[in-house]
């Protein structure tokens, strides 16, 4: 099943990424201006050195900036979770209808519904277990910026491993919260019964999702050098008809820094759909295997596919078989004769 005919049955599924931007960029907007507030709530106090007031917090009042901070980074992972959980839903209802034309009219909405409804504890929660990783990488990684050229060699060593360890493992459970929310769109569970599912999943499959990530993300990086590239040539032939302009290295590095941020914001929904969509093909492969009653959700060609894998895996099978079968008739025939049994 094509990831493109998720974007041919479902086109608003590109403008999942101008929405989740503008909830960001709302959120954002409204965490700056806490921080103003915050910023003057203190005790107005007189500088002597400067002679400007000044607003210090004290007593419990110096702690919210710190829980400002965390809240900065659990909403911000929250808002892209209920992106992912909008968009995994919208996937498993295209996967699991047979007819492809009789999809709801709305799926996307529904999607958001059900999200609203049912699952923003879901999302809150693995959202919560990003930002328990996230915040202190970030607190290890401003340390590491203010004691720069004053730590020894051990230190700054031991602060880099700890924040690549961080980093592995933000990785891996966002990768892993990302399934969960896919599988939580299957069969309507908690969180923690999801990732455990999706975890089972993905380890039975291991193979298969080690070579769906290596090709997928290989794509997906020449996807996003292709359209930086091709936006960085368009920009040298629009500024060249410009001679106003003395200086093109900087206009031409924004235009391509906002061309990798598009980009990389569209490829990630779709290497959102591709792993949903694998998830959704792993457990119809589980659950059903084409006999009546248990027809696959997948489509032709991927049956097809489907099945020439498993009479490979047929004819694999009885090669080892019969090397097996060799292999203990050749050890029976060498077996060497008992002391005592040989004849007189």
């Amino acid at each position: 099943m094509k990831a493109s005919s998720v974007f041919i049955h479902l086109p608003l599924l590109t403008l999942q990424p101008f929405c989740t931007f503008l909830a960001l960029l709302v959120f954002w907007i409204y965490w700056v201006l806490v921080l103003l507030f915050l910023g003057t709530t203190g005790n107005p106090q007189q500088s002597e050195e400067t002679g400007l007031t000044e607003f210090r917090l004290t007593g419990t009042l110096q702690y919210l900036t710190w829980y400002h901070a965390v809240g900065l980074v659990w909403i911000s992972e929250f808002i892209l979770a209920c992106q992912q959980m909008t968009v995994a839903g919208a996937v498993v209802t295209y996967y699991f209808t047979r007819d492809k034309n009789r999809l709801p009219l709305t799926p996307i909405l529904s999607s958001v519904l059900r999200l609203l409804r049912y699952h923003l504890g879901t999302v809150a929660k693995g959202s919560f277990i990003i930002t328990l990783v996230k915040g202190p990488r970030l607190v290890l990684m401003y340390l590491h910026n203010q004691l720069k050229g004053k730590e020894n060699a051990c230190a700054r060593c031991l602060l880099k491993t700890c924040i690549c360890c961080l980093w592995c493992l933000e990785k891996c459970l966002n990768y892993l919260n990302q399934n969960a929310y896919a599988a939580t769109a299957i069969n309507s569970t908690s969180f923690c019964t999801s990732a455990r599912d999706a975890f089972v999943i993905l380890v039975e499959n291991a193979l298969r999702v080690a070579a769906i990530n290596a090709v997928g993300d290989f794509v997906l990086f020449l996807g996003k050098v292709l359209i930086v590239t091709s936006t960085a040539f368009a920009g040298v032939l629009l500024l060249n008809y410009q001679r106003d302009f003395a200086e093109w290295l900087l206009p031409l590095f924004i235009v391509c820094l906002f061309s990798f941020l598009v980009a990389h914001c569209f490829l990630s929904i779709f290497e959102i759909v591709v792993d949903v969509l694998f998830l959704c093909f792993a457990i119809d492969t589980k659950y059903n295997d084409g006999t009546p009653g248990k027809e696959f959700y997948m489509d032709k060609a991927l049956m097809e596919f489907v099945e020439s894998s498993r009479r490979l895996e047929r004819v694999v099978e009885r090669g080892r078989s019969r090397v097996k079968e060799a292999v203990v008739s050749e050890g029976a025939e060498m077996k060497p004769m008992a002391p005592g049994t040989s004849s007189a």
